[in-house]
């Protein structure tokens, strides 16, 4: 099983697959660490629910990585900008299973609501998922 440890990149929460080899680590926390707000992780259960129903190709990507999903596997595979998309340059990628995926991001969730509540202590009332909008 697949696990991450929580650290803090600048101001932001970041995962760490500490036992996974470089390239692998990177992938997977960049699948992660753009969302961390209660509708980014929302709308990546969703997606992964339609993978589960069958649904061939769910492909969700943020400014990291593209996560192309079905019902046997993930692909994490790095995105590719300017002339990288035109030279031949092939991407970085791993792939994990459907399950795999659903169960980071459920651990991720939790995760994140701990890391806000900890930044959020000195306040009468824990501060909620920041919303967030959506240029993908």
């Amino acid at each position: 099983m697949l696990t991450f440890r929580l650290y803090e990149f600048g101001s932001r929460p970041s995962a760490d697959f500490y036992e996974e080899p470089d390239l692998r680590n990177g992938l997977l926390s960049s699948m992660l660490d753009d969302h961390f707000s209660e509708e980014d992780i929302a709308m990546f259960l969703e997606e992964i629910a339609k993978a589960e129903a069958g649904e061939p190709n769910v492909v969700i990507g943020n400014h990291h990585v593209w996560v192309i999903m079905s019902p046997d596997k993930v692909i994490v595979e790095e995105m590719l900008y300017g002339d990288e998309k035109t030279n031949g340059t092939v991407p970085k990628r791993t792939e994990i299973s459907l399950a795999e995926t659903k169960q980071l991001v459920l651990e991720w969730r939790e995760a994140i609501r701990r890391w806000h509540s900890e930044h959020h202590a000195d306040e009468a009332t824990p501060a909620p998922l920041p919303a967030r909008s959506h240029a993908n």
